[in-house]
């Protein structure tokens, strides 16, 4: 989608800058912790000796810390609890507090071990993003700071998810944002390689806790994890896996509680070792969706635009879009998913431009999940949506909206529908070797 790629490029330009400069002067890992890995003491514990026994002669570490646990989700209750609709500068500024907990406790524990260390938020260490709030993107990240840092540091613990504007505000970059951070310092620093550990052995062909039979991926593609990440897939996010991608660092996704597992690779997808020829990756459902349809809209030039123009405005991304022309009428129904969170301000701006569009009525269906079928070798094949669209019509499966793309094809069904229809994809698809 073009909003990907213009989060990218902004990410992109800011850090050419520092890699070279980074590749010559200090060898570095970048590992990044999830807030499942911090959860609690015992886990912070567990992390620093992870990162102590990466630690080898002339070499440093930098790490990126989620908060611990669940919370940012407490965060956000304990704002909505003082605010119906919480300001997000605001909220941006509570919600940086888990990070600081995290990336204090984590410094404290590796001090405690012998190990040189010091914590950095991102205003410390200079991660600047624009002047957006909840979403913002990355723009410069300050390379004298993260240079003398590493000078007098063997590890630097970095809060991720947050930034900081050029006035000094506090910003977020969206959830998963840690990722964002951890491979934006990577490539700032010219890492070879960025771990993300998380709580699972790496990326599957399908989430494990719901379909059994779903198949661990030793080496995936850039662009199959992208699409996996933007589909629902819960283990990294898609920005992080771009800019990866742009500076060809290689990610492993990692498991924190088996730290010899080697997990997953995310590379180019070449070589002789790749499998290059595996059609199907995977199987990604995201239950966090809504749709969203401007009624009766007239048929004319530029209107779509218009709908879109507000949305954008109000930053706020929209996937599928389908549009039901009706010849009689002269009218057309719009229709397209947005992220559950974003779905009230969707309404309130579509609302706000309905009566000088000529439109006739603003309604929404929250009650969706997108189920996807990925791969790399999608494209071009015969029989694949036939195979799923018989499967779901057996199965008394509703599809109410399909989008395909040379790597993927996805389906809307009801959310109660979704884990089941994954199971119905992954079991056609999914066991490919």
């Amino acid at each position: 989608m073009v909003w990907w790629q213009l989060v990218n490029n902004a990410e992109i330009a800011a850090i050419s800058s520092t890699t070279a400069l980074q590749r010559e002067r200090i060898s570095v890992s970048v590992l990044k912790f999830g807030g499942t890995s911090v959860k609690n003491l015992a886990r912070i514990q567990h992390v620093a000796e992870i990162v102590r026994d990466r630690l080898t002669a002339g070499a440093k570490i930098l790490v990126v810390v989620s908060a611990m646990g669940d919370t940012t989700d407490y965060l956000l209750k304990l704002g909505s609890q003082c605010a119906k609709s919480p300001d997000r500068r605001e909220l941006d500024s509570l919600l940086s507090t888990g990070e600081q907990i995290s990336i204090t406790l984590l410094a404290m524990t590796l001090q405690e071990l012998g190990i040189r260390s010091r914590s950095f938020t991102a205003s410390q260490i200079g991660i600047f993003t624009e002047k957006v709030h909840s979403k913002a993107r990355i723009v410069d990240i300050n390379s004298a700071n993260l240079n003398r840092a590493l000078e007098h540091n063997d590890v630097l613990v970095v809060a991720g998810f947050q930034g900081v504007t050029a006035d000094g505000d506090i910003t977020t970059l969206g959830r998963g944002g840690s990722d964002t951070t951890a491979c934006a310092l990577a490539a700032a620093i010219g890492a070879d390689v960025c771990d993300i550990y998380t709580d699972v052995d790496g990326i599957y062909t399908a989430d494990p806790n719901v379909i059994a039979e779903a198949r661990l991926l030793k080496r995936v593609s850039y662009g199959e994890v992208i699409e996996m990440a933007r589909l629902g897939a819960q283990v990294l996010h898609p920005r992080a896996v771009e800019l990866a991608r742009q500076y060809k660092v290689r990610m492993r996704v990692r498991n924190t509680f088996k730290p010899d597992h080697e997990g997953t690779v995310i590379d180019e997808g070449d070589g002789e070792n790749m499998e290059i020829y595996r059609s199907i990756s995977g199987v990604a459902v995201d239950k966090d969706q809504s749709c969203v349809t401007i009624m009766n809209v007239p048929d004319k030039p530029g209107i779509a635009g218009r709908i879109m123009q507000a949305l954008a405005e109000n930053n706020i991304v929209i996937d599928m879009i389908m549009q039901a022309f009706h010849p009689t009428a002269g009218h057309n129904n719009i229709t397209f998913t947005v992220h559950v969170s974003d779905l009230d301000q969707t309404i309130k701006t579509l609302e706000s431009i309905k009566d000088d569009l000529d439109a006739s009525s603003v309604i929404s269906d929250p009650d969706i999940a997108k189920v996807s079928l990925i791969g790399a070798g999608l494209a071009g094949q015969s029989g694949i949506a036939a195979t799923i669209f018989n499967s779901f019509g057996a199965a008394g499966i509703n599809i109410k909206m399909i989008a395909t793309s040379e790597m993927k094809l996805t389906c809307v069904v009801s959310a109660a529908d979704a884990d089941r229809a994954s199971k119905i994809m992954h079991s056609s698809f999914g066991e490919e070797e």
